[in-house]
Formats: structure tokens, C-alpha cells, sequence
């Protein structure tokens, strides 16, 4: 796992990418496991407490037989899983602005156009409250201040899990742009 680089030219926060894919894959794996359990649980049932078969019927099946289901179910659940974690975008906090990066590209907000700077209540999402008829192209549906969800910062629902990203934003959006950090909790409608 990439760990976050804090420098004088700014912060770079590696997406959580490593973290999200390691836990699909060690999901994936558990369930070709489980599959291969089911497997010789119903080759037993059917072998030897139905048919009236030995033991050695279980060993005919082979490995080739156990694992050629699973091994195909996984490698079809892994290619949506790559999909899934090459989009999660790096989090790049500079002078110019607060930066999305992309491989296909950045998209960055300037702080010329940034109000304030919050978390949600959880602090799982960095929000970006923009000035008055900053980024006219963003539409952003709901009353109240324009928040844009720039980034998302692991798990919302164990903070224990999460790594110490806020502390980091925190310090480089006010080493940046003093201010612009708001510690109140923005509730997203």
C-alpha cells in the first residue's frame, strides 16, 4: 500500500486502492473457497450417502473437477474488481487547488473557487463548498451551499480503519489557504 506524500509542493493522498482491492480479493477467495467446499459436501451426499459409493469416489472428481468452477467464477468476479479500483482517483492538494487525479486526466478546483473546505459527519467524505457562481457547468441538486464530494476517504463505517487522511488534508488546506477549513460537519441532504 502507497502511503501519502506530504511535501513542500503539496500533499499527494494515493487512492485507497490497495486497501478496497485487497479486501474484494480476499472476499472473491473466501467464496471460491466456500465454492469448493460446496462442492465436496454435494459430491459426498450424492456419492456416498445416496448412491452407496466408498470414499474413493470423492477422489475421481480431481483437482481439475473441485477447482475448474471456482477458478472460473473468480476470474470473472476479478475482472469487475479491476474495473473498480483503477477509477478510485488520487487525492492532490497544492497551491493551485484541491486535485482529483486520474489516469485519464486531473480535475482540479482552485481555491480562488473554494468557500470552505469540510468534512461530513463521519469525516469519509471531503466536501468542497463553492463561492456564488463558481463552476457554473457543476450542477449540484439540493438547497443550501454548493458542496461538491471531491474525494472519498476509505471506510465511512469504521474509523479505526480509516487512515489519518483528515489530519493530513487539514494541515495542507491550511498551510495553502488559511481559513478556507471549516471544522463544523457539513450534512449532505
Amino acid at each position: 500500500m502507497t502511503t501519502p506524500s506530504n511535501t513542500a509542493e503539496g500533499l499527494l493522498l494515493p487512492a485507497e486502492r490497495a486497501r478496497r482491492g485487497g479486501f474484494y480479493l480476499g472476499l472473491i477467495l473466501a467464496a471460491m473457497l466456500c465454492l469448493v467446499l460446496l462442492e465436496v459436501l454435494v459430491l459426498f451426499v450424492v456419492g456416498v450417502l445416496i448412491m452407496g459409493e466408498d470414499l474413493g469416489f470423492l477422489g475421481e472428481a480431481g483437482v481439475a473437477g473441485y477447482a475448474g468452477l471456482p477458478v472460473l467464477g473468480g476470474v470473472v468476479a476479478l475482472l469487475p474488481l479491476i474495473a473498480l479500483v483503477s477509477r478510485t482517483p488520487a487525492l492532490r492538494i497544492d497551491p493551485v487547488g484541491m486535485s482529483k487525479v486520474r489516469r485519464g486526466g486531473t480535475e482540479t478546483v482552485r481555491w480562488t473557487d473554494i468557500d470552505q473546505v469540510r468534512f461530513n459527519s463521519r469525516q469519509s467524505l471531503l466536501l468542497l463548498v463553492l463561492k456564488d457562481g463558481a463552476l457554473p457547468e457543476k450542477q449540484i441538486a439540493g438547497a443550501g451551499p454548493r458542496a461538491v464530494v471531491l474525494s472519498s476517504l476509505g471506510n465511512s463505517l469504521w474509523r479505526r480503519r480509516r487512515p489519518g487522511h483528515p489530519a493530513l488534508i487539514i494541515d495542507a488546506v491550511e498551510r495553502f489557504a488559511p481559513g478556507r477549513y471549516t471544522a463544523q460537519p457539513l450534512t449532505l441532504g
